[in-house]
């Protein structure tokens, strides 16, 4: 609705304007309220909802810490990496192993154009990328194609056409699954092939000779195999990548045994694990921390949510210091909040699993502490976790993952019930308004807002009507008084 032009006090001198505002500030008081506590309503939802974020960290932090590799973390050592280097997998144990020698690295199956002479076509003119392959010499048909490599171990076609070019080809021997990389050498009309995988299978071919011929390449090509010497025992593998006794190597230099050897150790990596147990931890304190903060946090009713005008009278510095009054403790002792802490601080209490070590997370060095103030924050005797991951870290690894009585699954179970209790009341990012509780009412405050605002209108424009109607009598009554006082002048 456009509010029309108005003009005030020109007959009656009376600031009209200043009059309305001052009757409207009253009437809005009403629909100042509302938008307050559409104002609170939907700080709580923020507030809700930073704590639902950090519970889905938490969750996403248990989830990962679940995962055996944080538990049985390995630490891998290479006596000379720049002639292997190692690493370690949770599988890896405690390995030594010494590699003799080095007698040959794996490669692939390689073959390129000679290089005594450009590769001409049939005519005598050097090969380009747009020469048909029909006008190399001997080469009729490429439609029946095919090639091998290490990937397929068969002859596939290559699916040219009549009229395919060298960069037809190209591109069905570049392709993923042709297990081979060509290269062409625009200079020469030179063409190099290379299989994608090493070791004596790999395999480069034609079906048809007469195209290994055009090229001068040698048809029917093998990679070769990396010959080792490992603890004494000859050993070929197709890769430069070698495992064994889930250790995993890679082979960089060639070196006889005349050479110092190579040792390769492993052993377990405590640190990393205690590492991998302080990262959840803190995750999980910081989680707490939020929520007893929220829960506990001091409210200041006389600080409300900032009207329109009161806003319009203060600086940026002073309204920034009364919102952060007027969002204190809007979440103070909310019963979600309460039963999310105090499940997840009895979670650690609870957390009972039946091994030859240690059975309770306090005899890892892992529990709530004294200090009752700390809220459910849990302590790390460093020292006691660190002796405990090396004496039986099995132990350790069911404390925190037994599928009956683990710590992280009843942790991810609470987070889950928790933030579904809060989604509930606070919904999601980017959810609709009517698909939680809060949002239905800050819908049904906006509602009441926008119909008070109807009635503030008409009631101004009422308020504007009985004064202009005010001012069109005072100035009847001025000109009937003008009139007069001409008329008594004239009779005099």
């Amino acid at each position: 609705m456009t509010t029309p032009i108005r003009f005030g006090g020109m007959a009656s001198g009376i600031d009209t304007e200043s009059i309305i505002k001052q009757l409207m500030a009253v009437e809005r008081i009403p629909v100042d309220r509302l938008e307050q506590k559409k104002q609170s309503t939907g700080w709580k939802v923020d507030g809700y909802r930073e704590v639902n974020k950090s519970l889905l960290n938490l969750r996403n932090a248990a989830v990962d810490l679940t995962l055996s590799k944080n538990f049985y973390a390995r630490s891998a050592t290479s006596s000379d990496s720049t002639k292997i280097s190692v690493t370690a997998t949770p599988a890896s144990g405690s390995t030594s192993l010494q590699i003799d020698s080095v007698q040959a690295l794996a490669k692939p199956a390689s073959t390129f154009s000679a290089t005594d002479t450009d590769v001409m076509d049939e005519n005598g003119v050097k090969v380009t990328r747009t020469t048909k392959l029909t006008d190399l010499t001997d080469v009729t048909d490429p439609t029946t194609l095919s090639f091998k490599s290490s990937v397929s171990g068969e002859f596939v076609s290559l699916g040219l056409s009549a009229e395919a070019t060298v960069e037809d080809l190209l591109t069905k021997l570049n392709a993923k699954g042709s297990g081979a990389t060509a290269f062409f050498d625009d200079a020469t009309g030179k063409l190099s092939l290379t299989s994608r995988l090493t070791g004596s299978d790999a395999t480069i071919q034609f079906n048809d000779a007469t195209l290994a011929t055009a090229f001068h390449l040698t048809n029917g090509v093998t990679g070769t195999n990396a010959e080792l010497t490992v603890n004494g025992l000859a050993i070929s593998r197709p890769s430069n990548t070698v495992t064994i006794d889930n250790v995993t190597f890679t082979l960089n230099q060639t070196f006889d045994s005349t050479s110092s050897p190579v040792s390769l150790n492993t052993k377990p990596d405590t640190q990393a694990v205690l590492d991998n147990i302080k990262a959840f931890v803190t995750k999980y304190n910081e989680t707490m921390e939020l929520m007893n903060k929220k829960y506990g946090e001091q409210q200041y009713r006389d600080f409300p949510p900032l009207t329109k005008a009161q806003r319009e009278e203060l600086s940026e510095d002073e309204i920034k210091k009364w919102e952060e009054k007027a969002m204190s403790g809007l979440l103070r002792g909310d019963n979600m909040l309460q039963t999310a802490t105090s499940r997840l601080r009895s979670s650690w209490s609870s957390t009972e699993v039946t091994t030859s070590g240690p059975t309770q997370m306090y005899q890892v060095g892992l529990s709530t502490g004294k200090d009752f103030r700390a809220g459910g924050k849990i302590e790390i005797d460093e020292t006691k976790l660190k002796a405990s991951i090396e004496a039986d870290p099995e132990a350790v690894y069911k404390l925190f993952t037994d599928t009956t009585n683990g710590l992280l699954g009843k942790v991810r179970t609470i987070t889950n019930d928790s933030r579904s209790s809060i989604t509930r009341v606070a919904g999601a990012e980017g959810g609709t308004l009517n698909t939680f509780s809060l949002g239905r009412e800050l819908s049904s405050i906006d509602t009441r807002v926008d119909r008070l605002n109807d009635l503030l209108l008409a009631k101004e424009n009422a308020y504007y009507r009985r004064f202009s109607a005010m001012e069109t009598a005072m100035n009847q009554a001025n000109a009937q008084a003008a009139s007069l006082q001409q008329f008594m002048s004239g009779g005099m």
